[in-house]
């Protein structure tokens, strides 16, 4: 008589490495994707739903077969990249103004849905010549982890200036 031990098996599955996100997109079943010939269940961690930072980050599996008898648990790791997210920048295009008109906040008064700064060119206190003009804001935002810096520009018409006329009243002759 021979006693024989059968060794659980480690189960193979497969988790093909996902495609880069952009900071913001949660993960999903499309970066959580393990699969197995194996009944059983799938852990990752971080979990669905997550928020991940900008930059190489690790996710991890846990692969837990229906048959605890035959079979053990396995886990596995892989990379995801994050991108960093360009800041959404918004910037209504500016009224006419009159030649001599120094730019001001109701010219440069672009937003974006990050915290940051902006700085424009030709910058606030500039009187522009005649004629369309282009105004640019580059958006340095705050969070510059998960954020890269973002550039918008519009136009504006600048129109020309009535001339002033002084004449004063003449002597009389």
């Amino acid at each position: 008589t021979v006693t024989l031990t059968v060794n659980q098996a480690t189960p193979a599955f497969a988790w093909p490495g996902p495609a880069a996100i952009t900071y913001g997109t949660a993960l999903s079943a499309a970066q959580l994707n393990a699969g197995s010939t194996v009944a059983g269940t799938f852990t990752y961690s971080p979990a669905a739903s997550a928020l991940l930072t900008a930059g190489s980050q690790t996710l991890t599996v846990t692969f837990t077969p229906s048959d605890s008898t035959d079979y053990s648990s396995a886990t596995a790791t892989t990379l995801l990249t994050v991108n960093k997210a360009t800041a959404a920048i918004t910037w209504p295009t500016p009224a006419a103004i009159p030649y001599g008109t120094a730019l001001g906040a109701t010219q440069l008064d672009a937003t974006s849905t990050a915290a940051g700064t902006f700085t424009y060119s030709p910058a606030a206190g500039t009187a522009l010549g005649a004629g369309a003009q282009q105004l640019t804001a580059v958006f340095t935002p705050a969070d510059n982890l998960d954020y890269s810096t973002a550039t918008a520009s519009v136009s504006i018409v600048v129109n020309p200036a009535a001339p002033a006329i002084t004449w004063p009243t003449p002597a009389a002759i």
